[in-house]
C-alpha cells in the first residue's frame, strides 16, 4: 500500500487536523465552561466552527490587494451551485443542528408543563419537526438526475437519516453521551478510507474533517462528562448523504456498492439497544456490545475496498468532482 508523501501529510495536519480537532475541542469546552445547560448548545458550535475553519483559505487578488470571497472555500462553496447536490451538505446540516436544538428545547419546556402521563405529546413535538426537517433538508442532497430516474432515494435516505438520529440521540443524551459523538467519528473515518479508495481526495477530506470534529467533541464530552447531543444532528445530515454523492459523482470503480450501504446504514445498528430488555443489561458489556456492533459494518466497508480496489497514486491529479 503507497504511503502519503511528507509534505501531504504536513498539509494535512496544518489545513486540517489541527484546526478542525483544536478549534472543535476548544469551542466546546469553552461553552461548557458556562455550565453544563449549555453542554448541547456548545457541541452543536463546536461542529460549525470546526467546519468553518476546515473550510476557510485566504483567497487575496494580488493585483488590486483584497480577499476574494468567492474562493475562500477550500472543500465546497459557501454559495451552493446548484448543480451539486454536494454542496448542499452544510446548509443541510445546520438546518438539522438548528431544529434539533430548537425541538429539544420545546420538548423541555413541555415536559415541565405536562403531567408525566402525556409523554407522547413531548415526543411529536420533538420529532415531528425533525422528521420535516430532514424531509426538507434530506431533498437538497440527492442529485436531481437520480431523484428524477429512481423515485426511492429522497424517502430512502430520509428514513435512514430519521432512524440513525433516533439511534445517536437516545445514546447522546444518556451516560455514555462521548460514545455516540466516537461511533460517529469511526463511521466518518471508515467512510473517508472508502472514498480515498474510490478515487477522491476531496470527499475524502470532507468526511475526515467530519470525522475529527466528533472526535474532539467526544473527547471534551468524556473527559467532563458533557452532553454532546446537541452535534448528533450534522453526523446524521452529512454521513448518508456524502454516501449517496460520492457513489453518484464518482466514475465506476472497484469498490463493491455493498461498501456504501455499510457506511451509510451504520449507525442503525444501535437501534438494537433502543430494546427495553437490553437497555437493562450491564452497562459495561453495554458498551462494549455497541462498540464491537459499530466495527463491524465498518470493517467490512474497509476490507471490501482495499481488497477489490487499488489506492491511487498520491500526487497532484485532479479531482474527479468540480467545486
Amino acid at each position: 500500500m503507497p504511503t502519503p508523501p511528507t509534505w501531504m501529510i504536513l498539509e494535512m495536519l496544518r489545513d486540517i487536523i489541527l484546526p478542525v480537532a483544536g478549534g472543535a475541542a476548544l469551542i466546546y469546552a469553552l461553552f461548557l465552561m458556562a455550565g453544563r445547560w449549555a453542554a448541547a448548545l456548545g457541541a452543536a458550535a463546536a461542529f460549525v466552527a470546526a467546519f468553518l475553519w476546515a473550510n476557510f483559505q485566504l483567497a487575496i487578488d494580488e493585483e488590486h490587494p483584497h480577499v476574494l470571497w468567492e474562493q475562500t472555500s477550500r472543500l465546497i462553496a459557501w454559495k451552493p451551485n446548484e448543480r451539486y447536490a454536494w454542496h448542499f451538505l452544510p446548509r443541510a446540516a445546520l438546518v438539522l443542528l438548528l431544529v434539533g436544538l430548537g425541538s429539544r428545547w420545546t420538548g423541555l419546556l413541555v415536559s415541565c408543563v405536562l403531567p408525566e402521563r402525556a409523554w407522547w405529546v413531548k415526543n411529536l413535538l420533538v420529532w415531528v419537526p425533525r422528521w420535516v426537517a430532514i424531509l426538507v433538508a434530506g431533498s437538497w442532497v440527492v442529485p436531481a438526475p437520480w431523484a428524477e430516474a429512481h423515485s426511492w432515494i429522497k424517502p430512502a435516505l430520509g428514513a435512514v437519516m430519521l432512524f440513525s438520529w433516533i439511534a445517536l440521540d437516545g445514546l447522546a443524551r444518556s451516560e455514555w453521551s462521548a460514545s455516540a459523538a466516537f461511533a460517529l467519528s469511526a463511521m466518518f473515518v471508515a467512510s473517508g478510507v472508502v472514498i480515498l479508495y474510490a478515487g477522491s481526495d476531496l470527499y475524502m477530506k470532507i468526511a475526515l474533517v467530519n470525522g475529527l470534529a466528533f472526535f474532539a467533541i467526544g473527547v471534551v464530552s468524556y473527559i467532563a462528562k458533557a452532553d454532546c447531543s446537541g452535534a448528533i444532528p450534522a453526523g446524521i445530515a452529512f454521513l448518508p448523504s456524502l454516501i449517496v454523492n460520492v457513489r453518484y459523482q464518482l466514475a465506476p470503480n472497484g469498490v463493491p456498492f455493498v461498501c456504501f450501504w455499510l457506511l451509510a446504514l451504520s449507525p442503525l445498528v444501535l437501534l438494537l439497544f433502543a430494546i427495553p430488555r437490553i437497555a437493562r443489561q450491564n452497562r459495561w458489556l453495554l458498551l462494549a456490545a455497541r462498540a464491537v456492533l459499530v466495527m463491524i459494518p465498518l470493517a467490512l466497508a474497509v476490507g471490501l475496498a482495499t481488497h477489490y480496489e487499488k489506492l491511487p497514486p498520491f500526487g497532484d491529479e485532479e479531482e474527479a468532482v468540480s467545486k
